[in-house]
């Protein structure tokens, strides 16, 4: 008898690897949690279990913990070893667990990929597998590492107790890391380490046990130092980071004119603290902190970073270890010639060199974990994508027509005149930012506000991203209202700070309201204060209504959302599309340089634009007389496309699901023959499930949630009558009336009882054990009275084909 994947595990592999010497402390068992799936108003963890592999380990001595170098991917015992190769490879391609080597088992045989030669070999008999010291002797000479040197103590060293729970990736991130410093060391260059993981994946729980580590294995005589550039990224790195180091993490401040993080081992600063201003003056720094005053720099966000003149913070420690750590690692275009001076010249070159360029200054991420990995393992929520579209944002309009139309002073509301307007021409992209039209908000508003009662109701917790801090006070405003009608309408009470302003300029004090409160603070309307390091793990919905060139700030903002919150049970947030921002999946972290005067830049296409929301300046136009209508632009759902969060149009989804049921089953009579027997009903899931094709989320995307999915299945491959799973168990009892009076008293119960179930649960009903503790069907007698029809097995057949052939 053939064995599954985990009795293959249990019978054949685990003994031949203890043999081999991968005892229970040098083997780890990597287990990832349920996918999670974008089913319902706030998702759900798949029913499927998540992945489970080896990580074979080498150790060395009395090392603290064994260091993973291999991943082995077990496969079903009459699988074809090879088979699990390909998935293994393509999986991890090494990189996804920083391993070197990669092995897929049957059980009796296994196939081995090499990643330093490319080489894939096998099969070979499993009792060949190589034992503990081959794979610790092929690791060392393949990496140029020697593991008994004092170095190499890096790779070897625990997690700090605090966070010892860490996932494989974020493990797999501080390995990758100490790799490449190590090497670097031996070759007597400086380390400097680029780590690019998604948002919400742990970034600061991988600086945190990074440093402990270090610290563990003596590499911190002098102190580290964590950098960010706000002050709310600077509290959340000070809580994870003094969980770890207790008093010897601390905030770098001025206290009694002392630096208050002077003594402790870790100092965690904003570059504002430090005294860096926009003329590159680090007072502060300068004053408390003298040349090559740190061991280790961490700088979190390492993108946004370009924009500031903190350099110097490097240039002055430049035998420091320098870790950069980004979702979104930014590489710099060419520079545009521009006429300057020498010294500037020179000066920009130095800074952009270390500040704009993540790539250019860290070298290429030794480590990346995407946004579609974190999904596909179930560590970050799934997506719902509803892009909307406002007729007059396909609209350009001259200053001609806009003064016919009346156009008045935004905060005056003065009339306006042709020298007032600043552009000959207006389009969708200056909306709410150099041209407000006075229903545009309000329509937009109306409409997010029915989607949001559509999608869980109103009282979500959500961000919408606006153009300035004057269309977020309008955009505050008009979700206010439209939230206290619909209270009055339906009975309710009002619940405190419903939509409010979250910019520089207010509201930033309800941040920790929304994060922490189920009850009040529901709707955060900002423009860039939420953009970045702000963890709202309860958020369920992100809103564009701003228009967008920046990949950088796109999935910066996109990841406010992607956090998962297990007490309330949120495993996916929606994205609401109102400009076609979501068109920047996929497109490259690429921005122009910065301006010779300091500033951002970048209207290009994946770059970063230069838009604090700043209401200074010159008058704001505001256009009447424009009829406003929204209208949809399609649903779409978030999938993993090579390594790349890809939105798909869920028409095309339901295609791909269709076509590949249709692989397997021809004609309805062929699927209705697959679909009763479990074994291949679980098989044709299983397929789906592999291609990353999940029924249940389309048969969620088309609204069919009151349909088995051999309905849902019948109707869209082979134009069936859809029937809701009521339905069908009520036809199938009118329709056997006869069958049922000519059979015994008893097992007509039993059989009528499968109805019934299947009226409440579907398909999933009729092949759980807990069928035959159903009352009706126990008092009956359960699979007993079936016995004087026949086999239980083939009644239960025939009544299944019957019920489905209704």
């Amino acid at each position: 008898m053939a064995f599954n994947e985990e009795e293959t595990r249990f019978h054949l592999i685990d003994p031949v690897l203890r043999k081999k010497g991968y005892d229970d402390p040098q083997r780890i068992r990597l287990e990832t949690p349920a996918p999670v799936e974008p089913t319902g108003p706030k998702g759900r963890r798949s029913k499927r279990s998540g992945r489970t592999d080896y990580l074979l380990c080498v150790q060395v001595g009395d090392m603290p913990k064994p260091l993973p170098v291999a991943v082995l991917e077990a496969k079903r015992s009459d699988a074809d070893p090879l088979k699990g190769m390909e998935q293994a490879k393509g999986y991890a391609d090494c990189t996804r667990f920083d391993v070197q080597y990669v092995f897929a088992s049957n059980g009796h045989l296994y196939g081995d990929y090499d990643k330093p030669s490319g080489i894939q070999t096998g099969p070979h008999p499993l009792e060949d597998f190589p034992p503990h010291t081959d794979l610790c002797t092929r690791y060392a000479k393949d990496k140029g590492i020697n593991l008994n040197s004092p170095e190499a103590a890096l790779l070897f060293q625990a997690d700090s107790p605090a966070w010892s729970a860490s996932r494989y990736y974020q493990d797999a991130a501080i390995r990758a890391a100490f790799e490449k410093i190590i090497l670097e060391r031996q070759a007597g260059n400086a380390a400097r380490v680029l780590l690019t993981l998604a948002t919400g994946a742990g970034k600061t729980i991988i600086a945190t046990n990074l440093l402990w580590r270090m610290a563990q294995a003596g590499l911190l005589p002098k102190p580290a130092l964590f950098l960010c550039d706000r002050d709310e990224l600077r509290e959340q790195a000070y809580t994870k980071l003094k969980a770890a180091f207790g008093g010897n993490a601390r905030i770098v401040e001025t206290v009694r004119g002392q630096n208050a993080a002077a003594n402790a081992r870790i100092h965690i600063a904003t570059y504002h603290t430090l005294g860096i201003d926009e003329d590159g003056n680090g007072s502060f720094l300068t004053d408390h902190y003298g040349e090559d005053a740190f061991s280790v720099i961490i700088i979190d966000e390492c993108h946004r970073s370009a924009w500031g003149k903190w350099s110097q913070v490097l240039t002055r420690n430049p035998n420091a270890i320098h870790i950069g750590l980004t979702a979104t690692p930014r590489k710099l275009k060419p520079p545009k010639h521009e006429k300057k001076s020498k010294d500037m010249e020179t000066a920009i070159a130095a800074d952009d060199a270390i500040t704009a360029h993540n790539v250019e200054y860290f070298g290429e991420p030794v480590y990346e974990y995407t946004l579609a990995q974190a999904q596909e393992d179930g560590y970050l929520a799934a997506c719902e994508i509803i892009k909307r579209k406002a007729n007059v944002d396909a609209r350009v309009f001259t200053r001609e027509e806009i003064l016919k139309a009346g156009v008045r002073d935004i905060k005056t509301g003065k009339p306006l005149t042709e020298e007032d307007l600043t552009k000959a021409e207006y389009t969708g992209k200056d909306f709410d930012d150099e041209l407000f039209i006075d229903l545009r908000t309000p329509k937009m508003c109306e409409d997010l506000f029915q989607l949001l009662c559509d999608n869980g109701g109103p009282e979500q917790k959500v961000i919408i991203f606006c153009t300035r801090d004057l269309h977020a006070d309008r955009v505050a405003m008009q979700m206010n209202n439209l939230y206290a009608r619909w209270c009055k309408e339906n009975n309710k009470p009002r619940k405190d700070d419903y939509a409010f302003k979250c910019t520089g300029s207010a509201g930033s004090d309800k941040i920790e309201i929304m994060r922490g409160s189920g009850e009040r603070a529901f709707i955060a309307c900002t423009v860039d204060l939420l953009e970045a390091g702000v963890d709202i793990e309860r958020l369920n919905s992100v809103v564009f209504f701003r228009y967008l060139q920046s990949a950088i700030r796109f999935y910066q903002m996109v990841g406010r959302g992607t956090r998962i919150h297990e007490e309330t049970q949120k495993y996916k947030f929606w994205l609401y599309d109102y400009t076609g921002v979501t068109d920047l999946f996929g497109v490259d972290f690429i921005t122009n340089p910065p301006r010779s005067g300091g500033g951002g830049g970048g209207g290009e296409a994946g770059g970063d634009d230069d838009d604090d929301g700043n209401d200074e300046g010159p008058v704001v136009p505001v256009m009447g007389g424009q009829k406003v209508v929204v209208n949809g632009q399609g649903r779409f759902i978030l999938v993993n496309r090579g390594g790349v969060a890809t939105p798909i149009p869920v028409d095309e989804y339901r295609r791909e699901v269709i076509t590949r049921v249709l692989a397997e089953a021809q004609n309805l009579d062929d699927f209705r023959a697959l679909w009763v027997e479990a074994k291949k009903r679980r098989q044709l899931i299983d397929h789906l499930l592999g291609d990353h094709l999940s029924p249940e989320v389309i048969r969620d995307a088309e609204q069919m949630n009151d349909f088995d999915l051999y309905d849902f299945f019948g109707k869209h491959g082979y134009h069936a009558r859809a029937l809701t799973r009521p339905q069908r168990g009520t036809e199938y009892l009118n329709t056997n009336a006869a069958w049922f009076a000519d059979m015994d008293a008893k097992s007509a119960i039993v059989l009528k009882g499968l109805g019934h179930q299947f009226a409440l649960d579907g398909t999933e009903a009729l092949e759980s054990s807990a069928l035959w503790d159903v009352p009706e069907i126990k008092l009956a007698g359960g699979i007993n009275a079936l016995r004087v029809l026949g086999a239980p097995t083939q009644v239960m057949q025939d009544a299944k084909m019957r019920l489905f052939g209704v």
